[in-house]
């Protein structure tokens, strides 16, 4: 991160940022961490670490395993996968994997998703509970040492547009453990 205002340490920079991510989540609670980081000129990974705590947690990158593991067991999600240019989102159960390599590789014939993460290039995981246009919504997203995201992976709804009532409880579940 290199911008924001003009600041001239690393601290005031994070200290500006904070600031100016806590009144931009003032003004519209639904702003998109990507834009939040565009209008910025900040990573979303740092964007995200300036959320309120009851917004997002970060937990230890070590435990990816762990949750890719425990999330292939919930069901229809909604995986998204992003650069500057595309936001590209599937609507599908996220299969398990394995290693090899250098990648944990998702396989299943049961799911339309399936690729390859550079699990060694994880830098972050967060819990995000934050409203995106104007819904409840909350994610589990991994980000690269660079502050870009990997992957996110979204909880489902209903035909009311209703977060699951059984991935809520399992995403809470979770999320606390860690």
């Amino acid at each position: 991160m290199n911008c924001v205002c003009g600041a001239k340490n690393k601290d005031s920079v994070k200290e500006i940022l904070a600031k100016r991510v806590a009144e931009m989540v003032a003004n519209n609670p639904s702003k998109a961490t990507g834009a939040m980081a565009a209008e910025l000129e900040a990573s979303e990974m740092d964007v995200i670490r300036c959320l309120p705590e009851t917004m997002a947690k970060e937990v230890p990158k070590g435990r990816f395993d762990e949750i890719v593991e425990e999330v292939s067991t919930w069901g229809t999600l909604t995986v998204i996968v992003q650069n500057e240019s595309t936001i590209m989102e599937v609507k599908a159960p996220f299969p398990k994997g394995t290693y090899g390599h250098g990648y944990y590789n998702l396989k299943s014939n049961s799911t339309p998703i399936g690729g390859h993460i550079k699990a060694s290039e994880l830098s972050a995981i967060f819990f995000v509970s934050k409203p995106f246009m104007g819904l409840e919504s909350h994610s589990i997203q991994f980000f690269n040492g660079n502050g870009n995201a990997m992957f996110k992976l979204y909880l489902a709804r209903d035909e009311k547009r209703q977060i699951l009532t059984e991935q809520m409880e399992k995403f809470v579940n979770l999320k606390n453990r860690l």
